[in-house]
């Protein structure tokens, strides 16, 4: 009995050492190949890596798939980080919608900051330095800053970033557009929509407001003057946008009205004063993005009227047929 008890005592033993020699040299190899670490990547990051030039791949079966010189460019990444992403097209920038049938005299209503435009008038690149601005896209930015003189931690530097986007990328549905940075510019691309005898229409007398918010200022109307169909049938409107120079978006539309409106303004932050508001009305949405700011503002549906004020630098050009009324 004894001696059966003394062999399985050392049966168990030599169990145990085998047991703890393994499991010693299965750390230890653990521990020489160590895991790789626990990184996040996305799909489109992954894909890029998998299908880059240096790869034996030819990935043409992926639509999203950018090729790897763009997803590095660094004028292209700034661009990406520098600018406003609320703004994807020039719509965004629009605001003070209103209803034809709104514009009553006599009638209150409310525009913000009595339609004084917040980026500073700048005058225009000369004809000769305009040749020499860097293309306006996105792959452009670092480029423009340089041209410019613009940090990166710069509030300019984020308004190139979004102007370069803005003029960068393709016309809206039904328009012909152009980012004018010269006088030259600006007049080759109206003439070229409306000829060379036209008439320019522009917001004055936008008082300056103290408030530094984006408020809705109280203003009355007082007069309305309306364009015909005819005048209204293609016109150009030029919207000024924040840059180191002049630089307007200017895009040839159809289908309008134009519209004048005198507004009293209430003196709650200045000397009361008139502006002289210039609006267009579109007479057809159809072909505007179902996302345009009008459609919520004014709860209407895709398609119907619209209207919209222009603030204090944008302007607007028709062939030669006055305001009436």
């Amino acid at each position: 009995m004894f001696h059966c008890s003394h062999n399985m005592a050392t049966y168990n033993f030599r169990m145990l050492i085998m047991f703890l020699f393994f499991s010693a040299t299965s750390m230890a190899y653990a521990t020489s190949r160590p895991l790789a670490e626990v990184t996040s990547s996305s799909p489109d990051q992954l894909i890029r890596e998998v299908c880059s030039p240096q790869s034996l791949l030819t990935c043409n079966n992926y639509d999203n798939a950018e090729p790897v010189y763009v997803a590095a460019d660094e004028g292209a990444e700034a661009a990406g980080i520098l600018r406003d992403r609320s703004i994807v097209t020039i719509n965004d920038l629009q605001e003070d919608f209103f209803l034809e049938s709104s514009l009553v005299e006599g009638r209150k209503t409310t525009v913000h900051n009595y339609l004084y435009d917040p980026a500073p008038s700048r005058a225009f690149l000369s004809p000769t330095d305009a040749t020499t601005l860097p293309t306006l896209t996105t792959y452009n930015t670092l480029d423009i800053m340089r041209f410019y003189g613009v940090a990166r931690d710069s509030n300019m530097a984020t308004s190139i970033a979004t102007a370069a986007y803005l003029c960068g990328s393709a016309a809206l549905p039904g328009e012909a557009r152009s980012c004018a940075a010269s006088t030259d510019a600006l007049a080759a691309f109206v003439a070229a929509q409306l000829g060379n005898n036209v008439r320019v229409y522009a917001t004055k007398g936008a008082p300056t407001s103290t408030s530094t918010s984006n408020m809705k200022a109280p203003v009355t109307i007082m007069k309305v003057a309306k364009g015909s169909v005819e005048e209204g049938r293609k016109i150009v409107v030029c919207h000024h946008l924040a840059f180191p120079s002049a630089l307007y978006y200017c895009h040839a539309v159809t289908g309008t009205k134009v519209v004048q409106a005198t507004l009293k303004t209430e003196g709650r932050y200045h000397q009361r004063a008139h502006i002289k508001a210039m609006a267009v009305c579109h007479l057809n949405t159809e072909l505007w993005l179902s996302r345009h700011p009008a459609f919520k503002a004014l709860k209407i549906a895709r398609g119907e009227e619209a209207c919209h004020f222009l603030v204090g630098n944008d302007l607007l050009f028709t062939r030669v047929a006055p305001i009436v009324g």
